[in-house]
């Protein structure tokens, strides 16, 4: 009875780990909203113009459009791999501060390329996205984050905008990046 108890947490771990994703074409046919139960964003199709890209070399990458079942693989690494890639916190002050522990609370946006040796990858934007009364009274909220605003960097603000790179193919999360604080 205990092997077949442990089948059944580790199944109902698994399925907790993956994402629903639905995605809507938006008013910009160079851009899909993407909604999840705790989070929204855009992905960005291959068509959207290089030269507003902010990601090194944007110019001489091949880039894909990522899918619907791209983006929930995408997430599912990013859940079961932030935590350990983000052991030293870095620009992050205070737990409740930790990109690992506050991933609901992000719009992503979403960009698929090719790397140099073929595999896929996204690279994920994240824009904080829960700003509190208290917040929008004081003048902090984000107009970016609708499915239609353009991709978006942002300098400095910690642990509320931040980045990080998944491949498809080997399954890794890399390239964490969090923003510094002025």
């Amino acid at each position: 009875m205990t092997k077949l108890s442990l089948l059944i947490l580790t199944l109902t771990f698994l399925l907790s780990c993956r994402t629903t994703i639905e995605t809507l074409q938006t008013s910009d046919p160079n851009k899909i909203g993407v909604k999840a139960n705790k989070f929204r964003g855009t992905i960005f199709k291959s068509t959207y113009p290089g030269d507003k890209l902010f990601i090194q070399p944007a110019d001489t990458l091949t880039r894909f459009t990522p899918t619907k079942a791209d983006i929930e693989l995408a997430e599912t690494i990013l859940k079961t791999q932030i935590e350990s890639l983000n052991k030293s916190h870095i620009n992050q002050f205070g737990k409740g501060q930790y990109v690992d522990k506050n991933l609901n609370k992000y719009f992503r946006q979403y960009v698929g390329f090719i790397n140099e040796n073929g595999d896929s990858i996204i690279y994920l934007n994240f824009h904080w996205d829960k700003f509190t009364l208290i917040d929008r009274i004081k003048g902090y909220w984000d107009d970016r984050l609708k499915y239609t605003s353009d991709f978006s960097i942002v300098f400095d603000g910690g642990s509320r905008y931040w980045s990080v790179n998944v491949n498809l193919n080997s399954k890794k999360l890399f390239g964490l990046s969090v923003n510094g604080v002025a």
